[in-house]
């Protein structure tokens, strides 16, 4: 990949974010959660902002992962998580990431019992 491409696609990403919140679900604020209709077009183009959403998603799992002194990622892949995220995003496409990601997080702390 160029890595001019690459310095473009990621200032693009950037710009093209918003700050979201979520107190109905008594959550805070999360910044520049892309939301489940980007993730889905992103993806499908495997393009550099596709990247980008997933390094966003990796960083906000493995956030609330350290917050809450659990270890619920171990042992699962990236691609594992990518295809929840597809699903729960064709599913919820007025949705963003962080949405996705609290629910994947609450899933997978459930199936693993959150050992530290």
């Amino acid at each position: 990949m160029n890595p001019r491409s690459l310095v473009s696609g990621c200032l693009l990403l950037a710009a093209s974010m918003v700050a979201v919140s979520s107190p109905s679900e008594g959550g805070a604020e999360a910044r520049q959660a892309p939301s489940c209709g980007e993730w889905i077009v992103h993806r499908e183009k495997s393009d550099t902002l596709s990247l980008g959403n997933a390094s966003w998603l990796l960083g906000y799992l493995s956030g609330l992962a350290v917050s809450g002194g659990k270890d619920y990622l171990s042992g699962t892949d990236n691609a594992s998580i990518y295809r929840w995220m597809d699903n729960y995003c064709r599913t919820n496409p007025l949705r963003d990431l962080s949405s996705g990601g609290s629910a994947l997080a609450a899933e997978l702390a459930r199936k693993k019992g959150t050992p530290k």
